[in-house]
């Protein structure tokens, strides 16, 4: 279970006793365990909603919600959303984009996506019916790492160092196949008939959102695939809000 603790202590914060010397091939195979991550973070979540539901009304409990994930994440998703923005929107070409994006100072386009993605969750989470929130809460997480497990594993690296050319690497359409059927089963059993809207949803919007990252700067990075599991779980939660 060594990719899986690989993941584990990449994507949040838990400590699972992870050698500081990994096998370099370890980090591509851990990428079809991101979804079961999910599941632990979604697990997480919804303990923490049942515990401040019971005290708090909402949306202050949703909103509770949303800070514990930041903080089981440790925000590592939030700085990628603030890179990539001010990457993509602020840069003039590839080379400026990918520069800007290495700047550990968050611009205006940063700014502006870190409030946006906070504010959308903590509002779409309190949109969706009480009985469905619950489900909501542990299935969002999981979608949402689904959608870097297919980025890492079919699309082009923009650059060849950092983290996420790391996890690219080793990734291939094995690891793909293995993650998808981890959130097909998580998501049926959880969201019931709600999970095929859910799912596709995700698909739809991670495969557009590729192709634009693409466009502009060539392939991915780490940090637009960690700006790509906020905004698939935006679109998660958006899709459930609506159902």
């Amino acid at each position: 279970m060594e990719t899986f603790r690989l993941a584990l202590s990449f994507l949040t914060i838990i400590p699972v006793g992870v050698e500081d010397e990994a096998d370099s091939a370890a980090f591509g195979r851990s990428i079809k365990y991101f979804p079961l991550v999910g599941l632990v973070i979604g697990a997480v979540l919804a303990a923490v909603y049942l515990l401040v539901s019971s005290r708090i009304v909402s949306p202050a409990a949703d909103l509770v919600v949303i800070v514990a994930l930041i903080a089981l994440t440790r925000a590592f998703h939030l700085d990628a959303v603030a890179d990539t923005f001010d990457g993509l929107f602020g840069g003039r070409d590839k080379e400026h984009s990918l520069a800007i994006m290495k700047d550990s100072r968050v611009g205006s386009f940063g700014v502006a996506a870190i409030v946006a993605v906070i504010g959308l969750k903590a509002l779409l989470l309190f949109a969706i019916a009480g009985d469905l929130k619950l489900a909501a809460i542990i299935v969002f997480p999981v979608i949402g790492r689904w959608a870097a497990s297919y980025a890492m594993s079919t699309q082009p690296k923009a650059r060849n160092e950092g983290l996420g050319a790391l996890f690219a690497e080793g990734a291939g359409y094995a690891e793909l196949v293995w993650a998808s059927i981890i959130t097909i089963v998580v998501a049926g059993i959880a969201l019931g008939l709600l999970a095929p809207a859910a799912l596709l949803t995700a698909v739809v919007f991670a495969m557009f959102y590729a192709a634009f990252v693409k466009r502009k700067i060539d392939g991915m990075t780490g940090d637009t695939v960690g700006a790509l599991i906020e905004l698939t779980e935006i679109a998660v939660l958006m899709a459930l809000a609506a159902a």
